[in-house]
């Protein structure tokens, strides 16, 4: 007897180059057939049904596809390129001329407001320094009383203190709402045909090549205004130190990803040929970072769903109709791979999530039932030893096969030590020779043992003897934000600078990096709204759909570089036995502490001392 019709109804409107999905439709069809799915012309409609082949069944699934249709009427989630919102403003004077003029990489700058009341200088030029090998970024206003009708950038070219030419790339600077109002967050290529406002940011980012000459690098940057072409000069000077690659870099960076996303924004099957090529830039942009593992799912939703989309399992378990376990790799193997081989993350840990899930539950086919089954299973029961010893003892044959088992660490999230411990038996019965990593509120007994654990913002006070304890153990110690603390943060209402002033911490109290949650677990539509739930707007997400940079992302990897030259810095003068170089230096970080973290409206100027304390320490300790 047919109970139930589940219908899953995913619309398609194309608004330039973006696709964008309407809500979804629910029908429900149950009974113990077969599935069967339909798609229907101008959606996609997914009718996971059973049938007897009974007109009725018949009647509910032409009920289920009409409804599926009407939704295509839907209005769009993305009516705008750029969405509309409450902001200040204020009007220029009708006969004021177009303008290009330099302001801060360290602030966001609004649509409605004349360029000067945000801080602009009248003139000038983009001023930039930096070593070979390090990423700098300027940013500039446009400014036209008469608004936008057209408004691009040219291509930009530096030519260093030798001649030679290297590229600067100019992004537009595109906003999406948090909290109802409209936020320059989006960095953007291809701009926004006639964008609202007066006043739009360009945002400019320079690679410095490692063989650039030392001295001034000179270029220009140019946009054009209403049909009025605008410049301004860009002077960058390279010094001579080198900042080694990304690859190389010391830094512990701990992004999360979250291939599901990348699959469901741009409607292409899991894991498929499609999907991978869609992960590419995605991940190598990732890897320009300094990312330093790879994140894994060994369950279904370890988080318990808290995300828009599913973090789906990367190992298929099933229990054989005879009671042995069989478990499919071919997802997880993938993926590592990919990250590993094409990404080049080739020495990154593989962080697998997890033995403790936050629901506690543990998917898996059972071929007996012919279903899913989710079992509760407490740790230290013996149902949970029996799914997780074969699991384990499997596992580890696998990874040994595929030469990865030293590179893997078995993963957990703010678990409780309650759980942990009889988790932790299990563990290292059946997978003794893989590591133990965790995200922990605070030290204790348990987890000052992991291999790698990362402790919440607040407590790094506290972490600094543990941290070169731990350092000469061989272990790594980091430190997290996530929904919290409000401040210093990644969010949408947080500073500009707290992004790039967050992972300068970790070098004031001897800590290995930092731990941040999402990379890309987006929203329904990042690019128009990224509020989600009551989470603080912009916590899921430094990415943007089309692999599109976000200001906050280039902040945090600015404050990561800064972290790599102080530590090369500071074995450049112990080398030369000249800790005076230093002296600036370490009274600048002195800054970076967890409280003053809190405070608003400090960070900028941290940085820009900061900034000042390490070009004087770089001209002391130069060749």
């Amino acid at each position: 007897m047919i109970q139930e019709v589940v219908c899953d109804a995913l619309f398609w409107k194309k608004q330039g180059r973006e696709r964008f999905a309407a809500p979804s439709a629910r029908f429900r069809l149950r009974s113990d057939g077969p599935p069967l799915s339909l798609k229907a012309p101008r959606s996609r409609a997914v009718l996971k049904l059973c049938y007897t082949g009974s007109m009725k069944c018949l009647a509910l699934l032409l009920l289920a596809a009409l409804g599926a249709w009407a939704l295509s009427a839907a209005p769009e989630r993305h009516p705008a390129y750029e969405p509309k919102g409450r902001e200040p403003s204020a009007k220029l004077r009708p006969d004021a001329p177009p303008r290009l003029v330099p302001v801060s990489a360290r602030r966001r700058y609004g649509r409605t407001l004349p360029a000067a009341a945000q801080g602009a200088d009248e003139a000038g030029e983009l001023r930039l320094r930096g070593w070979r090998g390090e990423r700098v970024s300027a940013q500039a206003l446009a400014e036209s009383a008469a608004g936008f009708k057209e408004l691009a950038a040219e291509p930009c070219l530096l030519t260093d203190a030798a001649g030679k030419t290297f590229p600067a790339r100019v992004d537009f600077v595109r906003c999406t709402l948090a909290d109802g109002k409209p936020v320059a967050d989006i960095l953007d290529g291809e701009g926004v045909p006639a964008p609202e406002g007066i006043v739009r940011p360009f945002w400019l980012t320079a690679d410095i090549p490692a063989d650039a000459a030392p001295g001034v690098a000179r270029g220009t940057l140019a946009v054009r205004i209403n049909g009025r072409r605008l410049e301004l000069p860009v002077a960058l000077r390279v010094d001579a130190l080198t900042l080694p690659p990304p690859p190389q870099w010391r830094f512990h960076l701990d992004l999360w990803q979250h291939p599901d996303a990348t699959a469901r924004w741009h409607d292409v099957p899991m894991w498929s040929p499609e999907h991978f090529a869609l992960l590419r830039p995605e991940m190598e942009r990732l890897a320009a970072m300094g990312q330093k593992t790879i994140t894994a799912t060994l369950v279904d939703e370890a988080w318990n769903g808290q995300t828009y989309d599913r973090f789906r399992s990367m190992v298929g378990v099933t229990r054989k109709a005879d009671g042995a376990w069989a478990y499919d790799y071919s997802a997880f193997d993938a993926w590592v791979a990919f990250m590993r081989d094409e990404i080049g993350l080739r020495h990154a840990a593989i962080h697998c999530y997890t033995l403790v899930p936050w629901s506690l539950r543990f998917p898996y086919f059972d071929e007996a039932q012919g279903r899913t089954v989710r079992p509760r299973l407490e740790p230290g029961t013996p149902d949970y030893e029996n799914f997780w010893g074969p699991f384990l003892d499997a596992f580890v044959l696998h990874l040994r096969e595929k030469g990865w088992e030293g590179d893997t660490a078995l993963a957990m999230d703010e678990r409780p030590d309650t759980l942990l411990l009889p988790a932790l038996d299990v563990a290292r019965r059946h997978a003794p020779a893989l590591r133990i990593v965790s995200a922990c509120d605070a030290p204790s007994a348990v987890n000052e043992a992991f291999a790698n654990v990362s402790y919440a913002y607040g407590i790094c006070e506290r972490l600094v003897p543990l941290a070169a304890e731990r350092r000469r153990q061989g272990k790594t110690t980091t430190f997290y934000v996530c929904c919290n603390p409000a401040r210093p943060n990644t969010f949408m209402a947080s500073a500009l600078a707290e992004s790039e002033w967050l992972p300068v911490m970790a070098a004031h109290y001897g800590l290995d990096g930092l731990l941040r949650w999402a990379w890309q677990s987006w929203v329904a539509n990042p690019l128009q709204c990224q509020d989600f739930t009551s989470w603080p707007s912009g916590d899921t997400a430094l990415l943007y759909p089309g692999n599109r940079a976000s200001l906050r992302l280039e902040a945090l990897r600015n404050g990561i570089e800064t972290c790599e030259k102080i530590a090369l810095l500071r074995e450049r003068a112990a080398e030369r036995g000249r800790p005076d170089a230093l002296a600036p230096l370490d009274a600048a970080l002195e800054a970076f502490t967890v409280e003053r973290g809190r405070q608003e409206g400090v960070h900028e100027a941290d940085l820009d001392a900061l900034d000042r304390a390490l070009e004087a320490a770089a001209d002391a300790l130069a060749d």
